[in-house]
C-alpha cells in the first residue's frame, strides 16, 4: 500500500513500484533506464495517451510508448499538423490558423488567408516543415487563464482563436502548447519534440471548408497531409492510393465513355448513350432477379 505523499505505478509486466506522487512520466523512465526515457516519446495511464512530461498525481498502470507503437502513429500525424501550422504560419505571415485534427489516414489545418493556398504551395511548405522537425524543438505544455489566452490571440490578430476560447467549457482547462517560439491552443497530448514527427509525411490535398461548417461564416483553406512512422509505410500508402485512383468510377466512366460528371450540378450523373444502355440493361437484370426469373 502506498505511503502519504507517494504513488504507486504498475507496468505491462505487473511489477507494482512507488514513486512520489508528481513524478512525471520521463522521471519514472529515467529512473528504469536511460535508454528507455530516450526512445520514449509519450505514456499510456490507464490505456489513455498522455505527454510524457506530464506529473502522475495517482496510483495507475503506466506504458511507455516508442516511436514505433502503434498507439503512437495518432501522435505523429498531431504534431505534424501543428508543424504544418508553424511552417505556414513563417512562410505567410498574418495567415490565421483554426483548427487542425488527426483524421483516418492523416490530418488537415485549416486556414484563414486572403488568398487561399493551392498545391503549387506545398513544396514551399513540406521545406519549412522539414526544418522545423530538423530543430528538434521540445513541445511544452502551459496552462492560461482565459482572460490571458483571449488577449494573446486577439493581440496577434488570430480572431478565430479568441473565438475557440470562448467556446471550451467553464470547467476545462485552457491548455497551450509550445514549439520553440510558436504556440498554439491544443487539448493535447504530444510526443516530446517536433524531431519525433519524422522525415514519412506529404501534403496531399486542398479543399475549402467554412469555418465551423457554416456557409454564413467565412470560407477557410484546408490543407490535408499524411504521415506515417517510417518511409515504407508512407510509400505503400501513397502507392494504394495511386492504384485506387486508376480505378475511380469518374475516371473510367469517362476514359469508357459512360458518363461524367459537371460542377453546375454536383453528384448528379450526366449519362451517354453507351452508358445509359448498360444502366438500364443492370436494371432489367435486377427486376428479373428480384422477380425470381
Amino acid at each position: 500500500m502506498a505511503v502519504t505523499g507517494s504513488i504507486t505505478l504498475t507496468f505491462p509486466d505487473g511489477a507494482r513500484r512507488e514513486y512520489p506522487k508528481g513524478s512525471t512520466g520521463l522521471n519514472v523512465a529515467k529512473a528504469i533506464s536511460p535508454s528507455l526515457a530516450k526512445r520514449t516519446v509519450a505514456m499510456a495511464l490507464n490505456g489513455s495517451l498522455a505527454d510524457l512530461a506530464d506529473p502522475i498525481e495517482r496510483d495507475a498502470k503506466i506504458e511507455f510508448v516508442n516511436r514505433d507503437d502503434p498507439r503512437a502513429l495518432e501522435l505523429i500525424r498531431h504534431d505534424a499538423a501543428h508543424v504544418l501550422a508553424e511552417a505556414v504560419q513563417s512562410l505567410w505571415p498574418g495567415t490565421q490558423v483554426t483548427i487542425g485534427p488527426v483524421i483516418e489516414n492523416g490530418f488537415y489545418y485549416d486556414f484563414f488567408r486572403n488568398q487561399p493556398f493551392t498545391p503549387e504551395d506545398f513544396p514551399a511548405i513540406e521545406k519549412r516543415m522539414r526544418e522545423i522537425i530538423a530543430g528538434d524543438k521540445p513541445f511544452t505544455k502551459e496552462a492560461w487563464s482565459r482572460a490571458e489566452a483571449k488577449r494573446v490571440f486577439r493581440d496577434k490578430g488570430e480572431l478565430f482563436k479568441v473565438e475557440l476560447v470562448d467556446a471550451i467549457p467553464e470547467d476545462q482547462e485552457i491548455k497551450i502548447y509550445k514549439q520553440g517560439d510558436w504556440f498554439d491552443l491544443c487539448r493535447g497530448p504530444h510526443m516530446t519534440s517536433t524531431g519525433k514527427v519524422g522525415s514519412a509525411f506529404k501534403l496531399m490535398k486542398v479543399a475549402g471548408a467554412y469555418w465551423r461548417g457554416d456557409a454564413k461564416n467565412p470560407m477557410l483553406t484546408r490543407i490535408y497531409g499524411t504521415a506515417f512512422a517510417r518511409q515504407e509505410d508512407l510509400d505503400a500508402y501513397l502507392k494504394q492510393i495511386e492504384e485506387a485512383e486508376k480505378r475511380d468510377h469518374r475516371k473510367l466512366g469517362r476514359e469508357l465513355d459512360l458518363f461524367h460528371f459537371q460542377e453546375e450540378g454536383p453528384g448528379v450523373v450526366f449519362w451517354h448513350a453507351k452508358g445509359w444502355s448498360l444502366f438500364q440493361s443492370s436494371i432489367a437484370y435486377m427486376r428479373r432477379r428480384l422477380a425470381g426469373d
